[in-house]
């Protein structure tokens, strides 16, 4: 995208929008902000120096190396969910989830049958999610 053409900022109006927050039920919802805005917003700005801090602290979830990306949020019912991972993981990952079975089922809010089975579909997902992370560290492990 141009320069001439990148979005500005949702709040200040004046600088490009760097961060890109989604949150809702639907699709499009969220705010664009530039990086001083978003450290100025209270909830989000905690919310990015709590994350920065998980990351730069933490582990990957699955084979205890340095933390090198995440993804999460936070609610008021759970807190804070970082999902920190080092690189070679979300790789491994990002393998996993380009595969066919395991591509995102689609429903209309309010479709109860549709939810439960969506439910079901992303646990069985993540069981074997598990799976293949714990075969892949496996492999790395006995090279």
């Amino acid at each position: 995208m141009a320069d001439q053409d990148q979005k500005l900022c949702d709040n200040c109006h004046e600088r490009p929008a760097t961060n890109h927050i989604c949150y809702g039920g639907k699709a499009g919802e969220g705010r664009s902000l530039c990086q001083v805005c978003l450290m100025q917003d209270s909830e989000i700005g905690g919310l990015m120096q709590r994350f920065n801090t998980a990351l730069q602290v933490g582990v990957c979830k699955y084979c205890s190396a340095p933390a090198e990306t995440s993804w999460g949020g936070s609610t008021s019912v759970l807190g804070d969910h970082f999902n920190l991972v080092c690189m070679t993981c979300f790789k491994d990952l990002t393998e996993f989830v380009r595969r066919p079975e395991n591509a995102n089922a689609h429903f209309e809010p309010g479709d109860e049958e549709a939810v439960r089975k969506t439910v079901t579909q992303f646990t069985d997902m993540q069981k074997r999610q598990d799976e293949f992370m714990r075969q892949q560290i496996l492999q790395r492990k006995s090279k």
